[in-house]
């Protein structure tokens, strides 16, 4: 039996190669994800371990709202505490380091410079001290108004020593001579970010403040242990300050890495799960064709003495060998994808540390289990049917194997589309966290079973309206074609079921972001009160509060706020706090009043939001405990506003958030408002004056504004669309892989075909009309299906702001005629290879 399964296998090579191709597909995507995790963890964790070794321990304000790297701001340190650690017995060198925002105008352009989504970091220079881990790779180290910068950043700015180069801190725009470039643990560049680096009173005064620093690093006598010498300084340390160890500052700052890498992780890896899902079908429906086609042959091994399970065994072992085949291809192409994914990054700006590819014995494991058990599943139900087959059919040319009702199919099918759609919703709207997203999983997948399931049941009748103009428009060979298409209704629903699945997804996402580019189009015009809008040109990168202080003096301003904001602790949960100016906030957050006075807030008051203050049960001028990075305090309730999806659930003054985040001085926002009747245009020249300084600030008016809103949308769209492409890619093979074992199966048809005068045109043009109806069927099924995902999906995201639904219309035909076109492409092969078949040979197939 074994000889007899590899001598089939063998004898149809290309049978062979089309049943991998899905497998393939999902096992690279998988594996390269998880090559690319893995490798950028260990380089990141060996980047952090050789930028921190020298340090013993670190010595930094405590943080009440959460005490981990790269949090919410902490408290800067005074010189003092410096002086303090110094004298500990043990310490070898204290540092004092100073961090901040600094970014570079490129002197070429006269623009930001571009980092690729990286952060522009300021710093001062520590290359000579023996906690350091920076090294000049030319030039000297600054000394007054004077900067290096990393290597990696003067090489893409294509910046030169001696040459003056402006950095926005701060204090704004000011000039500064470039007299070196370092290196950081051996890397050109500190994982695409742009670090520029000033001397130490020069870094406290446009950074920070002048005597502060933002942490100490501490190197430690020889023979002192780090924990040893982290308890001696703890001990001598005020109230608010704290003392770690420079593993444990290690372990944060690669932690904090490894939760975006994880959450990046997870994003592609339900992308790879799709097209794994989506591959299943295409085993699925070829074991079912292959089982079928070889009635004669299986009858006879059983007929020659072979047991049910034998033949069944057979079946399941050609699919392991094809899912082994499949997941070692997809294993190599994915150490391929990884590498390319880091190719691309480094194109648009995003330079990663050097180091190989990591491959963990666990990718190794996962990539055959993808690939074995998705394949040994998908086939189950085929070989099932192959052992049902009996020894008589071996004698009946005739015999097919028999089919179960389509009312079974249709109980079944509306069964789990019901499940699936109700857990859908439920996640949606009810679950939260990691559960909600099992829910959904399962949810999805479960209606996406539940439509395939019932799909034979609407296959016949949609396919023959489809196919209702071929016979007008191509005559017999249209008409041929819509009635191959409707010959076997369960093949084709499940060949169109796999494309259902990609157009689906990308049909949801469609009708999702038309709705969030409806709803920030509305929120915009409702909600905001501005005339314009000032943002940085860098994400999630704020820019100087001097932009704001200016504009207040323009002509034609009425009012301006700027608006930073940061995380604090609220009934023992986190939550995002904004500030504004009191004066401006009202009315340019068009916010309406409930009760209080909104322009009441100031120094130690807060606003929040009519529905969060029935929550707490608060009323205006109760005590409201708030934990900032400082400690603990209560802040009086001034007010409350109608819910806002952009100002929040809280508010407070920026003289309040001064105070209790020193270190976060950088707007992210500036909103604008000009006096009645003024002319626009002439207030757009005196604001683009205003802000020429600041590089790094675009300024937009209402419709700029929400023209970039909606392109940011599609531009996340386009990178989903780019990541749906591989299930529809798959999806494409499985037409493909169909319509050529459907070939073979009526080579004794299209003989006949040929011999009676349909000439190779003819046939081949046949074969292209029945894959464009099943092609047009799944993307039928896929709109359907996407567009009640989509529903739910902005129902589900209401709270998040997204309020309005609106329906892409012309995307959602456009999805269709793809459809239409992706079934020509997957049949020029197949229809090549039915239309060079010999007539007489093919007449004499048996």
């Amino acid at each position: 039996m074994l000889r007899a399964t590899l001598k089939s296998l063998l004898a149809r090579k290309i049978r062979l190669v089309l049943s991998a191709l899905a497998v393939v597909a999902g096992v690279s995507f998988v594996t390269g994800t998880l090559v690319l995790t893995d490798t950028l963890n260990r380089t990141f964790d060996g980047l952090f371990a050789n930028i921190f070794q020298n340090v013993a321990v670190s010595v930094r304000s405590t943080n009440a709202v959460d005490n981990t790297s790269g949090t919410s701001s902490r408290q800067p340190l005074s010189a003092s505490v410096l002086d303090t650690v110094r004298g500990v017995d043990g310490v070898r060198e204290a540092f004092g380091g100073v961090d901040g925002t600094a970014v570079l105008v490129n002197p070429r352009t006269g623009k930001a410079f571009d980092t690729g989504g990286g952060p522009s970091l300021g710093t001062n220079w520590d290359g000579g001290s023996q906690t350091s881990a920076v090294e000049l790779a030319s030039g000297r180290a600054p000394r007054g108004a004077e900067i290096v910068v990393d290597r990696a950043t003067a090489d893409d700015a294509d910046l030169r020593l001696g040459e003056q180069v402006t950095v926005l801190t701060n204090g704004g725009p000011t000039p500064y001579t470039l007299v070196g470039t370092f290196r950081i643990a051996g890397q050109d560049s500190f994982g695409g970010a742009a670090v520029t680096a000033f001397d130490t009173a020069t870094a406290q005064r446009v950074l920070l403040a002048p005597g502060e620093f933002s942490s100490i690093s501490i190197a430690a006598d020889d023979g002192i242990s780090q924990n040893e010498l982290r308890d001696r300084i703890a001990r001598v340390l005020p109230t608010g300050v704290e003392a770690i160890t420079g593993k444990q500052l290690t372990d944060e700052n690669a932690n904090t890495v490894q939760e975006a890498i994880a959450g990046f992780s997870t994003f592609l890896l339900v992308f790879a799960g799709i097209a794994v899902f989506v591959g299943a079908f295409i085993i699925f429906n070829t074991f079912t064709m292959l089982v079928a086609q070889r009635v004669r042959e299986l009858a006879l091994l059983r007929a020659l003495g072979a047991r049910r399970r034998q033949v069944q065994f057979t079946v399941q072992l050609e699919a392991l060998i094809v899912g082994f085949v499949g997941a070692t291809l997809g294993l190599l192409l994915g150490a391929g994808l990884a590498v390319l994914l880091r190719i691309v990054t480094a194109a648009i700006g995003v330079s990663l540390p050097d180091g190989g590819l990591v491959f963990r014995p666990r990718t190794i494991i996962v990539a055959y289990a993808v690939g074995i058990i998705v394949t040994a599943v998908a086939a189950f139900v085929p070989a099932r049917k192959a052992a049902s087959v009996p020894p008589v059919a071996a004698m009946r040319e005739t015999f097919v194997l028999p089919a179960r009702s389509l009312r079974i199919r249709g109980v079944a099918g509306g069964a789990l589309a019901l499940i699936g759609a109700a857990l859908l919703v439920l996640g949606l709207t009810t679950a939260s966290g990691k559960g909600a997203a099992a829910v959904v999983g399962i949810g999805a997948g479960l209606a996406f079973l539940g439509v395939s399931t019932l799909s034979p049941l609407l296959a016949r009748p949609v396919t023959r309206v489809i196919g209702s103009p071929l016979p007008a428009l191509f005559g017999a060979t249209g008409r041929l074609g819509r009635e191959n298409a409707m010959r076997n209704p369960r093949r084709s629903a499940s060949t169109a079921s796999a494309l259902m699945i990609g157009l689906a997804l990308v049909s949801a996402f469609s009708v999702l972001g038309q709705s969030i580019k409806q709803s920030v189009t509305d929120t915009v015009r409702n909600n905001l009160g501005a005339d314009f809008y000032l943002t940085s040109t860098s994400f999630a990168q704020g820019f100087s509060p001097d932009v704001a202080r200016s504009l207040r003096d323009a002509p034609g301003i009425e009012l301006v706020t700027g608006l930073r904001s940061d995380v604090v602790r609220i009934n023992d949960s986190k939550k995002q706090v904004t500030a504004g100016d009191p004066a401006a906030l009202p009315t340019l957050l068009a916010l309406k009043t409930t009760a209080g006075d909104l322009r009441a807030l100031g120094r130690g008051s807060i606003l929040i939001d009519e529905d969060t203050a029935r929550d707490q049960k608060l009323s205006v001028g109760q005590e409201v405990p708030v934990v900032f990075p400082d400690g603990p305090t209560t802040l009086r309730l001034a007010g409350t506003f109608e819910k806002s999806p952009v100002a929040g659930q809280y508010l407070i003054s920026l003289d309040e958030f001064s105070q209790r985040f020193p270190t976060n001085t950088l707007d992210f926002f500036v909103l604008a408002k000009t006096v009645k009747d003024a002319d626009l245009t002439q207030v757009r020249q005196e604001i683009d004056a205003t802000v020429k300084p600041h590089p790094n600030v675009e300024v937009r008016d209402q419709s700029e504004f929400i023209r970039q809103q909606e392109n940011q949308v599609d531009q996340l769209l386009g990178f989903i669309y780019v990541l749906l492409a591989l299930a529809v890619v798959i999806a494409l093979f499985g037409i493909v892989n169909t319509l050529a074992l459907s070939v073979i199966e009526r080579t004794r048809e299209i003989g006949l075909l040929r011999a009676v005068g349909m000439s190779r045109r003819q046939l081949r043009r046949m074969v292209r009309l029945e894959a464009v109806v099943i092609a047009v069927f799944g993307a039928l099924l896929g709109v359907a299906v996407g567009s009640f995902l989509g529903w739910a999906l902005t129902i589900a995201l209401k709270e998040q702001g997204i309020d309005t639904f609106a329906y892409p219309t012309p995307t959602i035909i456009t999805v269709v005629i793809v459809g239409g076109l992706l079934g020509v492409l997957a049949a020029i092969f197949p229809a090549r290879r039915a239309a060079k078949m010999d007539i007489l040979r093919a007449i004499a197939t048996t």
